[in-house]
């Protein structure tokens, strides 16, 4: 049975050499379709919210820094055996910060996740509050 022909192989005698089919460059930029879909779950809900400034401490370093977590899927529960509350959500323990509720919300419409805000009243600035 005859081998079918290979097109990029050199059909000299002598060792096999396979051209290799030109790559794209790793920094060209260019989108290779449509955006990436999010690698959240579709059923995930982000609540943005201002970082809670500690009753115990006199310092402002974080009054104008956003958080965002993830409301919970799944009601916890109780682990029959040991009595410790459990849970199977791993979003449950996500919180990221951003510099501002725009980046905050930004970075939400970016993986397609609906948001909530809560926090203070609009146009109010935290730094100022004691």
């Amino acid at each position: 049975m005859a081998r079918p022909l290979d097109r990029t192989r050199d059909q000299r005698p002598g060792p096999v050499r396979y051209e290799a089919p030109p790559a794209a460059a790793a920094n060209d930029n260019v989108s290779l379709g449509p955006a990436p879909s999010s690698a959240l779950p579709p059923d995930a809900r982000a609540i943005i919210e201002p970082v809670p400034i500690a009753t115990n401490q006199s310092g402002r370093a974080h009054c104008n820094q956003w958080r965002l977590r993830f409301a919970a899927r799944a009601r916890p529960f109780v682990d029959p055996l040991t009595g410790w509350t459990g849970g199977c959500d791993p979003l449950v323990h996500v919180v990221l910060r951003f510099p501002s509720l725009e980046a905050a919300e930004l970075y939400c419409r970016l993986q397609q996740v609906p948001c909530e805000v809560r926090g203070p009243a609009s146009g109010a600035d935290r730094s100022d509050q004691n």
